[in-house]
């Protein structure tokens, strides 16, 4: 039998002077024309990070967390922001109540009472996206403040006819919006129907003028505004409505950190990742792994490739999930976890044809001695969801940035704070609920999360930034595309559109693009087969943007599905 099937790829110019990717059109263009004013890639990305929590409202939020790489291509200088959100004070390990069995949504940790931790004021953790994105663009941007929120402000303000990515997700979750009466006057036509995409008719209008107030009071006052003035009043006050634990003096307390990236090697790629409590130290074991192996050995285009891959993420999920959490509260083997020598045990307890492997991973601790006199302290990661955002951006100067940026959850914890179009995230969901595991809550502790931005150098040169929405998927999403152009030679552009797995140890889901016999290959290794079919729908396997550095200019890989477009000049 034969059946059709969706073929689907984006093509995009090169551009000669700069270029930004994101998830949605608009913000790439909000970007882009930042760059076009003669900004720098900070202000770029700032710009369209304030911008696409207007255009995918969704996704990423002003009071949401994230993680940013920033390279200085004059200064030969990466460094690391970490604004990603923390436990309110009154928090503790025992602060949920638990009952039998697990819970929903995107962690399998024990189920919480009344699924506080998901969604709701009590699963809403203190917000970092402000306060990192302003000293981002302080300390590494060129524009003002002002300046840099106006794009956003002009899009809150006139508002946007939704496409069919924004009024499908819109849809779906219509319901869930539906039970919060703030939040369906923000986002739903009337507070009861989504915003309908233009057919044979104008679609609706979207606009969020409350919101339009919010950034332009952030735009006039700065920061202070968010963490100890009227905002911060506001968002006290919905949580003490709601029986939240966000307080006023949590916000006044949250802190931006600031980190040497996690530096790595694969192939002929030198890798600055996030470091820490983030997917980067995981992304960079699988690669360490697969460098084990030779490169015609790990493609995505056989079932041997496609076997030791998932081995690769398998075994680094493994110790992902045993040990770690926030560096300054949990003693974890971060130099060994990060090192080559670990990454080739780790490959000696595979089997390069299969079958997948029963053999227990080494212990991690023995390596960690070795590990620190090898790694730089400074540059090894130690201490020093579904619903998110990535933004790439890289200027004349060829500088470079990669920021993930997010509300955990789509829609976050479903509050909006009256009178300010806020939608605050769900970053609770983030901690194990569970006493004395490695990322249980603790006062003021930041969550194991998900995001790998990645920045790339050949020859120590600029040569690509890279990033992905997609929860827990974004970990083995980024060294795919890695391998996809170390080891295949594939442009940006297919290494993001090829099939891609993703395992933590049970099933193991394969893009069913890979073909019949292929995952019959694979079930006979002893994998775990679920076969996934990735369509407008759905978000199996994450979605990378990425721009590689070329001699001839800036080349773009875009999520070929959804709504993900590079803009530049």
């Amino acid at each position: 039998m034969i059946r059709s099937a969706l073929a689907v790829t984006k093509v995009t110019p090169i551009a000669s002077r700069g270029m930004v990717v994101a998830a949605h059109p608009l913000g790439a263009e909000v970007g882009a024309a930042i760059l076009k004013r003669g900004g720098n890639a900070v202000d770029a990305a700032v710009a369209t990070a304030f911008a696409m929590t207007v255009v995918e409202p969704f996704m990423s939020t002003i009071a949401g967390g994230g993680t940013m790489l920033v390279h200085l291509a004059k200064r030969g200088e990466t460094i690391a922001l970490d604004f990603n959100v923390q436990a309110p004070a009154a928090c503790h390990e025992s602060v949920y109540p638990l009952e039998d069995g697990l819970g929903v949504g995107l962690f399998t940790w024990r189920k919480v009472t009344g699924d506080a931790n998901l969604y709701g004021h009590r699963s809403v953790a203190v917000p970092g996206s402000v306060a990192g994105l302003a000293l981002a663009l302080e300390r590494y941007g060129t524009m003002d403040w002002a300046d840099v929120l106006a794009p956003a402000v002009a899009l809150a303000r006139r508002g946007m006819e939704p496409d069919w990515y924004v009024a499908l997700t819109m849809a779906v979750h219509a319901p869930e919006i539906a039970a919060f009466p703030e939040t369906a006057r923000t986002y739903l036509r009337h507070g009861h129907y989504i915003h309908r995409p233009p057919t044979l008719e104008p679609g609706d209008r979207m606009t969020y003028p409350a919101l339009a107030g919010t950034l332009e009071l952030l735009a006039t006052e700065g920061p202070r505004a968010f963490y100890r003035g009227a905002i911060a009043d506001a968002i006290e006050a919905e949580m003490r409505a709601g029986g939240g634990f966000l307080t006023k003096a949590d916000l006044a307390a949250y802190t931006v950190k600031t980190h040497a990236p996690l530096m790595g090697r694969y192939r002929n790629l030198e890798l600055a990742f996030s470091p820490w409590a983030t997917g980067g130290i995981t992304a960079l074991e699988t690669l360490n792994i697969l460098a084990a192996f030779p490169s015609d050995q790990v493609g995505c285009d056989s079932a041997y490739g496609l076997h030791l891959r998932a081995e690769a993420v398998r075994y680094a999920f493994q110790d992902r999930l045993a040990y770690l959490g926030d560096p300054e509260r949990v003693g974890a083997p971060w130099g060994a976890l990060a090192s080559t020598a670990y990454g080739e045990a780790v490959a000696g307890c595979l089997r390069r044809r299969g079958p997948r492997s029963t053999k227990p991973g080494p212990d991690p601790w023995r390596f960690e001695t070795k590990a620190r006199r090898a790694v730089d302290p400074g540059t090894a990661a130690g201490p020093g969801g579904d619903c998110t955002t990535h933004i790439g951006a890289v200027d004349r100067q060829r500088n470079l940035v990669s920021l993930t940026h997010t509300a955990v959850s789509l829609f976050g914890s479903r509050v909006v704070v009256p009178a300010t179009g806020i939608l605050l995230s769900n970053g609770m969901i983030w901690f194990d609920p569970e006493p004395g595991k490695p990322n249980s809550i603790a006062p003021g502790k930041r969550a194991l999360v998900n995001m790998v931005p990645v920045l790339a150098f050949r020859r120590g040169e600029p040569y690509l930034t890279l990033g992905a929405p997609g929860g827990r998927k974004i970990v083995s999403a980024i060294p795919q595309v890695l391998s996809n152009m170390a080891d295949m030679r594939l442009g940006p552009q297919p290494a993001v559109e090829a099939p891609r797995l993703h395992t933590e140890g049970g099933d193991l889901w394969v893009d069913d693009r890979v073909g019949a016999k292929t995952l019959a290959a694979l079930a006979r290794m002893g994998h775990p087969v679920v076969a996934r079919n990735e369509n407008l729908s759905t978000l199996f396997f994450a979605r990378p943007v990425a721009i590689r550095v070329t001699r001839e200019g800036l080349e773009a890989g875009v999520d070929h599905l959804r709504a993900s477009a590079a803009a530049g000049f």
